[in-house]
């Protein structure tokens, strides 16, 4: 043995601390970040359009930011134990969780038909974007090439 291990043999073993419990949703891999203030830009806006002053209190703005966060969390952490067989957390969990609430589901539906009908007309820009020839032409040859046909 070498004088390093021979130390090593005389150290007393530390002891392992209890662990605290976890907060549900923590781990490897999961981020403790909690972002707040992340929504109080927006929730300014929406409590002054929903009749608060122009500027509202700096703890109401709080308050509320910590509200949105729990709120959205909890949703998450709702629809993660019903996809939990499958293991992958799709659209159609966060459905089935505001099925009772018959507002908030028009709204997920309203905003989800929005956002596929602006991902349709994205490609649609894209695609005359990438030939424009075809696109003015109505999907004929291109006009280069009937000029030099004309001429020749």
């Amino acid at each position: 043995m070498d004088q390093h291990q021979q130390i090593q043999q005389h150290l007393p073993v530390p002891q392992k601390e209890p662990s605290a419990p976890k907060e549900p949703g923590t781990g490897p891999g999961r981020r403790k970040t909690v972002r707040k203030g992340m929504f109080a830009k927006d929730l300014k806006l929406l409590m002054y359009g929903f009749g608060d002053v122009p500027n509202p209190a700096t703890d109401s703005i709080t308050v509320m930011d910590d509200l949105v966060i729990m709120y959205i969390t909890e949703m998450c952490q709702e629809a993660a134990r019903v996809a939990e067989h499958r293991g992958k957390v799709r659209v159609e969990d966060f459905k089935y969780i505001l099925r009772k609430d018959k507002k908030k589901l028009g709204r997920v539906e309203e905003l989800l038909y929005m956002s596929e009908d602006i991902r349709r007309a994205k490609q649609l820009f894209d695609e005359k974007e990438v030939d424009p020839a075809t696109a003015e032409d109505g999907g004929g040859s291109n006009s280069i090439t009937n000029n030099t046909n004309i001429m020749g």
